[in-house]
Protein backbone atom coordinates (compact mmCIF):
# COMPACT_ATOMS: atom_id res chain seq x y z
CA UNK A 1 0.00 0.00 0.00
CA UNK A 2 2.86 2.37 0.84
CA UNK A 3 4.40 1.97 -2.61
CA UNK A 4 1.06 2.88 -4.17
CA UNK A 5 0.88 6.09 -2.13
CA UNK A 6 4.47 7.02 -3.00
CA UNK A 7 3.65 6.58 -6.68
CA UNK A 8 0.95 9.23 -6.45
CA UNK A 9 3.13 11.64 -4.45
CA UNK A 10 5.86 11.39 -7.09
CA UNK A 11 3.34 12.41 -9.77
CA UNK A 12 2.44 15.67 -8.04
CA UNK A 13 2.93 17.90 -11.08
CA UNK A 14 0.38 16.23 -13.34
CA UNK A 15 -2.44 18.78 -13.07
CA UNK A 16 -0.17 21.80 -13.40
CA UNK A 17 1.62 20.28 -16.40
CA UNK A 18 -1.66 19.61 -18.20
CA UNK A 19 -3.10 23.02 -17.25
CA UNK A 20 -0.04 24.79 -18.63
CA UNK A 21 -0.29 22.75 -21.84
CA UNK A 22 -3.96 23.68 -22.33
CA UNK A 23 -3.29 27.36 -21.64
CA UNK A 24 -0.61 27.38 -24.33
CA UNK A 25 -2.85 25.93 -27.02
CA UNK A 26 -3.51 29.13 -28.98
CA UNK A 27 0.18 29.86 -29.53
CA UNK A 28 1.26 26.33 -30.34
CA UNK A 29 2.09 25.67 -34.01
CA UNK A 30 0.86 22.36 -35.37
CA UNK A 31 3.24 20.09 -37.28
CA UNK A 32 1.95 19.44 -40.78
CA UNK A 33 1.06 15.80 -40.11
CA UNK A 34 -0.88 16.83 -36.98
CA UNK A 35 -2.68 19.60 -38.83
CA UNK A 36 -3.70 17.19 -41.60
CA UNK A 37 -4.92 14.62 -39.06
CA UNK A 38 -6.94 17.28 -37.24
CA UNK A 39 -8.70 18.30 -40.46
CA UNK A 40 -9.47 14.65 -41.23
CA UNK A 41 -10.98 14.07 -37.80
CA UNK A 42 -12.97 17.29 -37.98
CA UNK A 43 -14.47 16.29 -41.35
CA UNK A 44 -15.15 12.74 -40.14
CA UNK A 45 -16.81 13.82 -36.89
CA UNK A 46 -19.02 16.48 -38.48
CA UNK A 47 -20.17 13.84 -40.98
CA UNK A 48 -20.97 11.48 -38.11
CA UNK A 49 -22.96 14.23 -36.37
CA UNK A 50 -24.98 15.02 -39.49
CA UNK A 51 -25.86 11.39 -40.23
CA UNK A 52 -26.39 10.57 -36.55
CA UNK A 53 -29.05 13.26 -36.28
CA UNK A 54 -31.34 11.00 -38.34
CA UNK A 55 -30.99 7.95 -36.08
CA UNK A 56 -32.81 7.00 -32.88
CA UNK A 57 -30.65 9.14 -30.60
CA UNK A 58 -31.40 12.22 -32.73
CA UNK A 59 -35.05 12.83 -31.83
CA UNK A 60 -34.30 12.15 -28.15
CA UNK A 61 -31.55 14.78 -28.09
CA UNK A 62 -33.61 17.29 -30.10
CA UNK A 63 -36.55 16.91 -27.71
CA UNK A 64 -34.21 17.70 -24.81
CA UNK A 65 -32.85 20.77 -26.58
CA UNK A 66 -36.33 22.11 -27.32
CA UNK A 67 -37.27 21.61 -23.66
CA UNK A 68 -34.12 23.24 -22.27
CA UNK A 69 -32.49 25.31 -24.99
CA UNK A 70 -31.31 28.26 -22.85
CA UNK A 71 -29.39 31.09 -24.51
CA UNK A 72 -29.14 31.00 -28.30
CA UNK A 73 -25.37 30.49 -28.47
CA UNK A 74 -24.42 27.42 -30.44
CA UNK A 75 -25.64 25.41 -33.43
CA UNK A 76 -27.42 22.10 -33.05
CA UNK A 77 -26.21 20.52 -36.27
CA UNK A 78 -28.69 19.33 -38.92
CA UNK A 79 -31.59 21.14 -37.19
CA UNK A 80 -32.94 24.69 -37.13
CA UNK A 81 -32.01 25.04 -33.45
CA UNK A 82 -29.53 27.31 -31.71
CA UNK A 83 -29.12 26.51 -28.01
CA UNK A 84 -26.90 27.19 -25.02
CA UNK A 85 -23.35 25.95 -25.49
CA UNK A 86 -23.59 23.01 -23.10
CA UNK A 87 -26.99 21.93 -24.49
CA UNK A 88 -25.79 22.10 -28.10
CA UNK A 89 -22.69 20.13 -27.13
CA UNK A 90 -24.88 17.44 -25.58
CA UNK A 91 -27.07 17.12 -28.67
CA UNK A 92 -24.20 17.14 -31.15
CA UNK A 93 -22.28 14.66 -28.99
CA UNK A 94 -25.24 12.28 -28.98
CA UNK A 95 -25.58 12.66 -32.75
CA UNK A 96 -21.87 11.96 -33.20
CA UNK A 97 -22.13 8.58 -31.49
CA UNK A 98 -25.70 7.77 -32.45
CA UNK A 99 -23.99 5.37 -34.81
CA UNK A 100 -20.62 3.64 -35.24
CA UNK A 101 -19.28 6.21 -37.73
CA UNK A 102 -17.04 8.24 -35.39
CA UNK A 103 -13.34 7.86 -34.66
CA UNK A 104 -11.67 5.77 -31.94
CA UNK A 105 -8.40 5.80 -30.00
CA UNK A 106 -7.27 2.26 -29.30
CA UNK A 107 -4.64 2.98 -26.66
CA UNK A 108 -7.16 4.63 -24.33
CA UNK A 109 -10.21 2.71 -25.60
CA UNK A 110 -12.05 5.99 -26.17
CA UNK A 111 -13.93 7.79 -28.95
CA UNK A 112 -12.47 11.30 -28.63
CA UNK A 113 -14.11 13.02 -31.60
CA UNK A 114 -17.71 12.64 -30.43
CA UNK A 115 -17.05 14.67 -27.27
CA UNK A 116 -14.13 16.95 -28.10
CA UNK A 117 -15.41 18.36 -31.39
CA UNK A 118 -19.02 19.09 -30.28
CA UNK A 119 -17.63 20.89 -27.22
CA UNK A 120 -15.08 22.84 -29.27
CA UNK A 121 -17.69 23.88 -31.81
CA UNK A 122 -20.10 25.02 -29.10
CA UNK A 123 -17.52 27.17 -27.31
CA UNK A 124 -15.94 28.30 -30.57
CA UNK A 125 -19.27 29.80 -31.55
CA UNK A 126 -19.67 31.51 -28.18
CA UNK A 127 -16.18 32.99 -28.40
CA UNK A 128 -16.21 33.75 -32.12
CA UNK A 129 -12.99 31.74 -32.37
CA UNK A 130 -10.88 31.65 -35.50
CA UNK A 131 -10.66 28.43 -37.46
CA UNK A 132 -6.98 28.06 -36.62
CA UNK A 133 -7.60 28.41 -32.86
CA UNK A 134 -10.50 25.97 -33.20
CA UNK A 135 -8.28 23.38 -34.87
CA UNK A 136 -5.53 23.74 -32.25
CA UNK A 137 -8.07 23.37 -29.44
CA UNK A 138 -9.30 20.11 -30.97
CA UNK A 139 -5.74 18.76 -31.01
CA UNK A 140 -5.34 19.78 -27.36
CA UNK A 141 -8.59 18.04 -26.43
CA UNK A 142 -7.47 14.79 -28.05
CA UNK A 143 -4.10 15.05 -26.31
CA UNK A 144 -5.50 15.52 -22.82
CA UNK A 145 -8.62 13.36 -22.86
CA UNK A 146 -6.97 10.25 -24.26
CA UNK A 147 -3.99 10.56 -21.92
CA UNK A 148 -6.15 10.82 -18.81
CA UNK A 149 -8.15 7.81 -19.98
CA UNK A 150 -4.91 5.87 -20.48
CA UNK A 151 -3.72 6.97 -17.05
CA UNK A 152 -6.97 5.73 -15.50
CA UNK A 153 -6.24 2.27 -16.85
CA UNK A 154 -7.67 2.09 -20.36
CA UNK A 155 -8.98 -1.42 -20.96
CA UNK A 156 -8.78 -2.42 -17.28
CA UNK A 157 -10.73 0.63 -16.19
CA UNK A 158 -13.44 -0.06 -18.77
CA UNK A 159 -14.33 -3.37 -17.15
CA UNK A 160 -15.97 -1.45 -14.31
CA UNK A 161 -16.49 2.16 -15.38
CA UNK A 162 -16.96 3.88 -18.69
CA UNK A 163 -13.69 4.95 -20.25
CA UNK A 164 -15.24 7.02 -23.07
CA UNK A 165 -17.20 9.30 -20.77
CA UNK A 166 -14.27 9.78 -18.38
CA UNK A 167 -11.73 10.42 -21.12
CA UNK A 168 -14.27 12.42 -23.10
CA UNK A 169 -15.01 14.98 -20.43
CA UNK A 170 -11.35 15.88 -19.97
CA UNK A 171 -10.89 16.19 -23.72
CA UNK A 172 -14.01 18.34 -24.08
CA UNK A 173 -13.10 20.48 -21.08
CA UNK A 174 -9.54 21.03 -22.35
CA UNK A 175 -10.69 22.08 -25.84
CA UNK A 176 -13.28 24.41 -24.29
CA UNK A 177 -10.82 26.00 -21.86
CA UNK A 178 -8.30 26.51 -24.66
CA UNK A 179 -10.88 28.37 -26.77
CA UNK A 180 -11.90 30.49 -23.79
CA UNK A 181 -8.28 31.57 -23.47
CA UNK A 182 -8.04 30.56 -19.81
CA UNK A 183 -4.68 30.90 -18.12
CA UNK A 184 -3.01 27.96 -16.40
CA UNK A 185 -4.84 28.62 -13.14
CA UNK A 186 -8.19 28.70 -14.92
CA UNK A 187 -7.32 25.49 -16.76
CA UNK A 188 -6.40 23.84 -13.46
CA UNK A 189 -9.79 24.84 -12.04
CA UNK A 190 -11.41 23.44 -15.20
CA UNK A 191 -9.69 20.10 -14.59
CA UNK A 192 -10.89 20.15 -10.99
CA UNK A 193 -14.50 20.66 -11.99
CA UNK A 194 -14.14 18.01 -14.70
CA UNK A 195 -13.00 15.55 -12.02
CA UNK A 196 -16.18 16.23 -10.06
CA UNK A 197 -18.38 15.99 -13.16
CA UNK A 198 -16.71 12.86 -14.57
CA UNK A 199 -19.06 9.88 -14.57
CA UNK A 200 -20.32 7.01 -16.67
CA UNK A 201 -21.10 3.33 -16.32
CA UNK A 202 -20.90 0.43 -18.73
CA UNK A 203 -24.52 -0.36 -17.94
CA UNK A 204 -25.22 1.14 -21.39
CA UNK A 205 -24.52 -2.34 -22.81
CA UNK A 206 -28.02 -3.32 -21.65
CA UNK A 207 -29.59 -0.74 -23.96
CA UNK A 208 -30.75 -2.65 -27.06
CA UNK A 209 -30.71 0.54 -29.15
CA UNK A 210 -27.90 3.06 -29.57
CA UNK A 211 -29.42 5.94 -27.59
CA UNK A 212 -27.91 5.55 -24.13
CA UNK A 213 -24.58 4.74 -25.80
CA UNK A 214 -24.72 8.02 -27.72
CA UNK A 215 -25.34 9.86 -24.46
CA UNK A 216 -22.54 8.15 -22.51
CA UNK A 217 -19.92 8.22 -25.27
CA UNK A 218 -20.62 11.68 -26.68
CA UNK A 219 -23.40 13.78 -25.19
CA UNK A 220 -22.59 13.48 -21.49
CA UNK A 221 -18.84 14.20 -21.71
CA UNK A 222 -19.30 17.00 -24.25
CA UNK A 223 -21.94 18.69 -22.07
CA UNK A 224 -19.99 18.26 -18.83
CA UNK A 225 -16.71 19.30 -20.43
CA UNK A 226 -18.22 22.60 -21.55
CA UNK A 227 -19.72 23.08 -18.09
CA UNK A 228 -16.37 22.37 -16.39
CA UNK A 229 -14.64 25.03 -18.50
CA UNK A 230 -17.38 27.54 -17.79
CA UNK A 231 -16.98 26.89 -14.08
CA UNK A 232 -13.21 27.15 -14.40
CA UNK A 233 -13.58 30.57 -16.00
CA UNK A 234 -15.59 31.95 -13.09
CA UNK A 235 -12.63 31.99 -10.73
CA UNK A 236 -14.48 29.97 -8.09
CA UNK A 237 -11.78 28.76 -5.66
CA UNK A 238 -10.98 25.10 -6.22
CA UNK A 239 -8.27 22.57 -5.44
CA UNK A 240 -5.29 22.84 -7.76
CA UNK A 241 -4.18 19.19 -7.92
CA UNK A 242 -7.33 17.10 -8.38
CA UNK A 243 -5.75 14.36 -10.48
CA UNK A 244 -2.83 13.30 -8.30
CA UNK A 245 -2.28 12.53 -4.65
CA UNK A 246 -4.58 10.98 -2.08
CA UNK A 247 -7.39 11.86 -2.39
CA UNK A 248 -7.30 12.40 -6.15
CA UNK A 249 -8.82 11.01 -9.33
CA UNK A 250 -6.10 8.46 -10.01
CA UNK A 251 -5.87 7.19 -6.44
CA UNK A 252 -9.62 6.65 -6.50
CA UNK A 253 -9.10 4.07 -9.25
CA UNK A 254 -5.73 2.83 -8.00
CA UNK A 255 -6.29 -0.76 -9.04
CA UNK A 256 -5.83 0.19 -12.68
CA UNK A 257 -4.31 3.67 -12.87
CA UNK A 258 -0.86 4.66 -14.11
CA UNK A 259 -0.80 8.41 -13.42
CA UNK A 260 2.39 9.22 -15.27
CA UNK A 261 0.71 8.29 -18.58
CA UNK A 262 -1.36 11.47 -18.22
CA UNK A 263 1.64 13.60 -19.20
CA UNK A 264 3.80 11.10 -21.10
CA UNK A 265 5.28 12.83 -24.19
CA UNK A 266 2.73 15.66 -23.85
CA UNK A 267 3.54 18.21 -26.53
CA UNK A 268 5.74 15.72 -28.38
CA UNK A 269 3.35 12.90 -29.29
CA UNK A 270 0.02 14.07 -30.65
CA UNK A 271 -2.76 11.61 -29.90
CA UNK A 272 -4.90 12.74 -32.82
CA UNK A 273 -2.34 11.04 -35.08
CA UNK A 274 -2.89 7.80 -33.14
CA UNK A 275 -6.67 7.92 -33.51
CA UNK A 276 -8.41 5.73 -36.08
CA UNK A 277 -11.05 6.80 -38.59
CA UNK A 278 -13.50 4.07 -39.52
CA UNK A 279 -13.78 3.10 -43.15
CA UNK A 280 -17.07 1.30 -42.46
CA UNK A 281 -19.96 2.76 -40.40
CA UNK A 282 -20.01 -0.28 -38.12
CA UNK A 283 -18.59 -1.26 -34.74
CA UNK A 284 -14.80 -1.30 -34.40
CA UNK A 285 -14.55 -5.10 -33.92
CA UNK A 286 -16.21 -5.64 -37.33
CA UNK A 287 -13.87 -3.37 -39.31
CA UNK A 288 -11.15 -5.95 -40.01
CA UNK A 289 -13.64 -8.63 -41.03
CA UNK A 290 -15.28 -6.28 -43.56
CA UNK A 291 -11.87 -5.31 -44.93
CA UNK A 292 -11.13 -9.02 -45.35
CA UNK A 293 -14.42 -9.95 -47.00
CA UNK A 294 -14.06 -6.99 -49.39
CA UNK A 295 -10.62 -8.27 -50.38
CA UNK A 296 -11.86 -11.85 -50.78
CA UNK A 297 -14.80 -10.78 -52.94
CA UNK A 298 -12.55 -8.67 -55.13
CA UNK A 299 -10.07 -11.49 -55.65
CA UNK A 300 -12.38 -14.51 -55.93
CA UNK A 301 -15.78 -13.13 -57.06
CA UNK A 302 -18.06 -15.55 -55.22
CA UNK A 303 -21.76 -15.25 -54.37
CA UNK A 304 -23.77 -16.10 -51.28
CA UNK A 305 -24.73 -19.45 -52.84
CA UNK A 306 -21.03 -20.32 -53.22
CA UNK A 307 -20.37 -20.00 -49.47
CA UNK A 308 -20.21 -23.26 -47.51
CA UNK A 309 -18.90 -21.81 -44.26
CA UNK A 310 -17.34 -18.70 -42.77
CA UNK A 311 -15.51 -18.85 -39.44
CA UNK A 312 -14.50 -15.60 -37.72
CA UNK A 313 -12.46 -15.67 -34.53
CA UNK A 314 -12.08 -12.65 -32.25
CA UNK A 315 -10.93 -11.77 -28.73
CA UNK A 316 -13.58 -12.77 -26.19
CA UNK A 317 -14.79 -9.25 -25.39
CA UNK A 318 -15.16 -8.43 -29.07
CA UNK A 319 -17.31 -11.51 -29.62
CA UNK A 320 -19.78 -10.14 -27.08
CA UNK A 321 -20.02 -6.87 -29.05
CA UNK A 322 -20.44 -8.37 -32.52
CA UNK A 323 -23.29 -10.66 -31.45
CA UNK A 324 -25.46 -7.59 -30.83
CA UNK A 325 -29.07 -7.35 -31.98
CA UNK A 326 -28.19 -3.95 -33.52
CA UNK A 327 -27.58 -4.44 -37.27
CA UNK A 328 -24.45 -2.30 -37.59
CA UNK A 329 -22.82 -4.18 -34.71
CA UNK A 330 -23.84 -7.73 -35.60
CA UNK A 331 -20.95 -9.21 -37.55
CA UNK A 332 -22.65 -12.25 -39.08
CA UNK A 333 -25.39 -9.93 -40.38
CA UNK A 334 -22.86 -7.44 -41.76
CA UNK A 335 -20.86 -10.13 -43.55
CA UNK A 336 -24.07 -11.53 -45.03
CA UNK A 337 -25.31 -8.26 -46.49
CA UNK A 338 -21.80 -7.42 -47.70
CA UNK A 339 -21.63 -10.66 -49.69
CA UNK A 340 -25.22 -10.43 -50.97
CA UNK A 341 -25.03 -6.74 -51.94
CA UNK A 342 -21.37 -6.63 -52.90
CA UNK A 343 -20.70 -4.01 -50.20
CA UNK A 344 -22.34 -2.04 -47.42
CA UNK A 345 -23.62 1.52 -47.09
CA UNK A 346 -24.82 3.67 -44.21
CA UNK A 347 -28.41 2.84 -45.20
CA UNK A 348 -27.87 -0.91 -45.50
CA UNK A 349 -26.13 -1.33 -42.14
CA UNK A 350 -29.01 0.50 -40.43
CA UNK A 351 -31.81 -1.38 -42.16
CA UNK A 352 -33.43 -3.26 -39.27
CA UNK A 353 -35.87 -5.04 -41.60
CA UNK A 354 -33.02 -6.95 -43.20
CA UNK A 355 -32.23 -8.60 -39.89
CA UNK A 356 -35.28 -10.79 -40.70
CA UNK A 357 -34.63 -11.12 -44.46
CA UNK A 358 -34.74 -14.86 -45.36
CA UNK A 359 -31.83 -14.52 -47.81
CA UNK A 360 -29.70 -12.84 -45.16
CA UNK A 361 -30.70 -15.36 -42.49
CA UNK A 362 -29.86 -18.26 -44.79
CA UNK A 363 -26.30 -17.00 -45.22
CA UNK A 364 -25.97 -16.07 -41.55
CA UNK A 365 -26.70 -19.70 -40.65
CA UNK A 366 -23.38 -20.59 -42.31
CA UNK A 367 -21.34 -17.97 -40.47
CA UNK A 368 -19.76 -18.76 -37.11
CA UNK A 369 -18.34 -16.13 -34.75
CA UNK A 370 -16.13 -17.67 -32.06
CA UNK A 371 -13.74 -16.43 -29.36
CA UNK A 372 -10.02 -16.89 -29.92
CA UNK A 373 -8.40 -18.12 -26.69
CA UNK A 374 -5.56 -15.96 -25.45
CA UNK A 375 -6.15 -13.16 -27.94
CA UNK A 376 -5.47 -9.63 -26.70
CA UNK A 377 -8.50 -7.34 -26.82
CA UNK A 378 -6.91 -5.21 -29.57
CA UNK A 379 -6.26 -8.12 -31.94
CA UNK A 380 -8.33 -8.21 -35.11
CA UNK A 381 -10.74 -10.70 -36.61
CA UNK A 382 -9.29 -13.71 -38.41
CA UNK A 383 -11.65 -14.94 -41.11
CA UNK A 384 -11.66 -18.32 -42.84
CA UNK A 385 -13.90 -18.65 -45.90
CA UNK A 386 -14.79 -22.09 -47.25
CA UNK A 387 -16.50 -22.24 -50.65
CA UNK A 388 -18.69 -25.09 -51.87
CA UNK A 389 -16.10 -26.04 -54.50
CA UNK A 390 -13.65 -26.87 -51.70
CA UNK A 391 -11.46 -23.78 -51.85
CA UNK A 392 -10.48 -22.31 -48.47
CA UNK A 393 -9.15 -18.80 -47.91
CA UNK A 394 -7.94 -17.18 -44.68
CA UNK A 395 -7.28 -13.56 -43.88
CA UNK A 396 -5.42 -12.51 -40.74
CA UNK A 397 -5.04 -8.72 -41.05
CA UNK A 398 -2.51 -7.00 -38.82
CA UNK A 399 -3.91 -3.56 -39.58
CA UNK A 400 -7.32 -2.16 -40.44
CA UNK A 401 -7.95 0.51 -43.07
CA UNK A 402 -8.35 3.82 -41.29
CA UNK A 403 -6.08 2.97 -38.38
CA UNK A 404 -2.92 5.07 -37.95
CA UNK A 405 -0.86 2.22 -39.42
CA UNK A 406 -3.01 2.22 -42.59
CA UNK A 407 -4.72 5.63 -42.79
CA UNK A 408 -7.46 6.54 -45.22
CA UNK A 409 -6.55 9.08 -47.86
CA UNK A 410 -8.23 12.49 -47.98
CA UNK A 411 -10.20 11.34 -51.03
CA UNK A 412 -11.44 8.19 -49.25
CA UNK A 413 -12.49 10.28 -46.27
CA UNK A 414 -14.39 12.75 -48.45
CA UNK A 415 -16.27 9.91 -50.14
CA UNK A 416 -17.29 8.57 -46.72
CA UNK A 417 -18.25 12.00 -45.39
CA UNK A 418 -20.19 12.91 -48.49
CA UNK A 419 -22.14 9.68 -48.32
CA UNK A 420 -23.11 10.41 -44.72
CA UNK A 421 -24.06 14.06 -45.18
CA UNK A 422 -25.68 14.33 -48.60
CA UNK A 423 -28.92 12.49 -47.66
CA UNK A 424 -29.44 15.05 -44.88
CA UNK A 425 -27.99 18.33 -46.17
CA UNK A 426 -28.19 17.80 -49.93
CA UNK A 427 -25.34 17.64 -52.41
CA UNK A 428 -24.69 21.35 -52.86
CA UNK A 429 -24.56 22.24 -49.15
CA UNK A 430 -22.50 19.14 -48.39
CA UNK A 431 -19.92 20.09 -51.01
CA UNK A 432 -19.67 23.65 -49.69
CA UNK A 433 -19.42 22.44 -46.08
CA UNK A 434 -16.68 19.94 -46.92
CA UNK A 435 -14.71 22.70 -48.63
CA UNK A 436 -15.10 24.94 -45.58
CA UNK A 437 -13.99 22.24 -43.15
CA UNK A 438 -10.93 21.41 -45.23
CA UNK A 439 -9.90 25.08 -45.18
CA UNK A 440 -11.02 25.71 -41.61
CA UNK A 441 -7.87 27.67 -40.75
CA UNK A 442 -8.87 30.38 -43.21
CA UNK A 443 -12.07 31.17 -41.29
CA UNK A 444 -11.84 34.26 -39.09
CA UNK A 445 -14.89 33.12 -37.09
CA UNK A 446 -16.26 29.56 -36.86
CA UNK A 447 -19.76 31.00 -36.52
CA UNK A 448 -19.69 31.41 -40.29
CA UNK A 449 -20.18 27.63 -40.48
CA UNK A 450 -23.67 27.88 -39.00
CA UNK A 451 -25.64 28.32 -42.26
CA UNK A 452 -23.87 25.28 -43.67
CA UNK A 453 -24.51 23.12 -40.61
CA UNK A 454 -28.21 23.93 -40.16
CA UNK A 455 -31.35 22.80 -41.90
CA UNK A 456 -33.94 25.43 -42.89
Amino acid sequence: MMSRKLKFVESSMITSTIATYIAGSAGRPLPEAVREAAIHHLVDTVAAIVSGSTLEAGPAAIAFVRELSGKAQSTVIATDLVASAETAALANGMFAHADESDDSHGFSVTHPGCSVIPAALAIGEVQGSSGSDFLRAIVTGYDVGTRIAMALGGGGFMEHYHHCSFGGIFGAASASAALMGLDAAGCARTITFAVHLASGSTCWVRDPAHIEKGFVFGGLPAHNGVKAAMLGRTGIPASTAPLEGVPGLFSGYGEFSKPDLAIEALGERFEITRTAIKKWCVGSPAQAALDSIEDLLRQHRFSADDVADILVTLPQRRVLIVNSTVPNLNLSHLLSIFIIDGGVSFASVHDNDRMADPEVLALRSRIRIEPRPGAHRREHAIITLTLRDGRVFTRNPQNVRGQPEDPMTRDELLVKAGGLMEPVLGQAKTSTLLDALQTIEALPDVRSLRPLLQLP
